[in-house]
């Protein structure tokens, strides 16, 4: 207590004095001394209170003061960071609680000379009493007021705390709660997920099956009878093949199927390709007037047309595998197998170091799954017509350099190449003629039909513009004194 209330000190040693005269105040003051500090909380029965001095009260209500400020701010930080509410007798106490705090907490230990508990027990009063005097007992002393007052504080206090315990607790359920739901409605997710992957799964299992007994029964089986992962023209109804054997792939491009003229249509031009890279393009007027870069960029034109042409039939081979994964992938190989041809045409174009950028991503994007969805075909068309447009990058600079007729001159030959190529994708992309009549181009005519037919005249009709643009190269090199490459 000397820590404190300094003051008082000189008080008690008078008060004592008193008491030690007789047996009585002695038992009084050994009783108080031994029972030490006690909290404001614990506890006073009537016996007790009526045999305590008035400075004993004045120090029970300076402790409680002392506990208080501590005890309400931790209370009133709780309330502001939950934003609880009280009902509206105990939103009066919390009201009269800071009162009190706010009107006793300047006056520290030290501050007063004389007197400090008994000062403090007097603020907390009239604290009250000017505010709440109808809530406070009617006493006539101060020591007896101040009893009554803190008795009626620290239940309000008591009851507070059990409140903002209560809904600790209850904030705290419901967090656990929500983490238990969110945890559960996971669970959920992953097992409905896990349930319409295994459903799918056993669906494409089961169609599998199917399609395969359907296949050993008739050889060809139609569009409703293929797995869905199959189904890529709609307008195609019948004359699919379907086996789980590679080696019957293989055979079945002897037989007749809708898959018969895509086959032997780039099985036929990749030979008539290697017969014009291995003879006719030799024996041209101009291969003599090659240089190594010259051979070198017309060997990656006759390099890509043969990977083109080689993967295109590997693919209409093999796409009625009936493995998921493997026909994916052959579809792909198709697919890098155009990227190729049209960067490689781009680069003959621009003999002179242009280069495609989006001839890499050709490589690239056909390797994702979506990119060999039914319903991008058309995303697909954008994307190679895109590519082999970037072949006239170089028209602004050429028309800036050496004007317009010029520029048209000098593409004028692959004109035929980029027609052929730009109508077969539009046909092929369209579903035209098989959407008009669905059935009757089952085997030959239909649109894929088409583009494969586009594909290779493209391909011969740019060989063509290749020599002339070479035979132009060449000229102009005479013409101004210089060689090339």
């Amino acid at each position: 207590m000397s820590r404190t209330y300094g003051s008082l000190v000189l008080e008690r040693e008078a008060v004592s004095s008193s008491r030690d005269a007789s047996p009585g105040g002695r038992n009084e003051r050994s009783r108080l001394l031994h029972r030490g500090r006690r909290h404001s909380y614990e506890p006073v029965n009537q016996t007790q209170a009526s045999v305590y001095s008035p400075d004993a009260i004045y120090v029970k209500v300076d402790l409680f003061l002392h506990e208080l400020k501590k005890r309400f701010d931790r209370l009133e930080q709780f309330k502001k960071e939950t934003l609880t509410h009280f009902d509206a007798q105990l939103e009066r106490g919390y009201q009269a609680l800071r009162e009190v705090r706010d009107a006793c907490s300047p006056y520290h230990s030290g501050e007063l000379l004389w007197g400090v508990a008994r000062h403090r027990a007097k603020i907390f009063v009239e604290t009250l009493e000017a505010g709440y005097n109808d809530v406070i007992p009617t006493r006539e002393t101060l020591d007896e007021k101040a009893h009554a007052s803190m008795k009626l504080m620290e239940s309000y206090l008591s009851e507070l705390e059990a409140r903002a315990h209560s809904r600790r607790k209850d904030l705290l359920d419901s967090g656990w709660k929500r983490v238990d739901d969110s945890i559960n409605a996971t669970l959920d997710l992953f097992e409905e997920g896990y349930d319409k992957a295994k459903k799918a799964k056993d669906l494409l299992a089961e169609s599998i099956s199917h399609a395969l007994k359907q296949a050993a029964e008739s050889r060809l089986i139609t569009y409703e009878d293929l797995p869905v992962p199959w189904r890529v023209n709609p307008h195609i109804t019948r004359g699919y093949r379907f086996t789980e054997s590679k080696i019957e792939c293989i055979t079945s491009m002897f037989k007749p199927s809708n898959e018969t003229v895509n086959i032997w249509s780039h099985a036929i031009g990749l030979i008539i390709v290697l017969a014009i890279a291995f003879h006719y393009y030799p024996s041209s007027d101009a291969f003599a007037s090659f240089s190594k870069m010259d051979m070198l960029i017309a060997g990656c034109f006759f390099a890509a047309a043969c990977k083109c042409l080689i993967c295109s039939t590997m693919w209409h081979t093999m796409n009625g595998i009936a493995d998921k994964c493997l026909m994916e992938r052959f579809a792909c190989v198709d697919y890098t197998g155009i990227s190729f041809l049209v960067a490689a045409s781009i680069l003959t174009t621009e003999w002179t170091a242009f280069y495609s950028v989006l001839g890499l991503a050709g490589t690239i994007l056909p390797w994702r799954e979506s990119f060999n969805r039914a319903d991008m075909q058309w995303a697909r068309v954008a994307f190679y017509v895109s590519l082999a447009l970037t072949g006239f990058a170089p028209v602004l600079q050429l028309n800036i350099t050496r004007g317009i007729e010029w520029t048209f001159y000098f593409y004028a030959p692959i004109t035929k190449s980029v027609c052929v190529y730009f109508v077969g994708a539009i046909i092929y992309a369209s579903h035209v003629p098989e959407k008009w009549w669905p059935g009757l181009f089952d085997y030959a005519g239909a649109s894929h039909n088409i583009w494969h037919l586009a594909v290779l005249g493209g391909i011969l009709f740019h060989y063509a513009a290749m020599m002339e643009l070479y035979r132009g190269a060449f000229k102009r090199a005479s013409e101004c004194g210089c060689s090339i490459g």
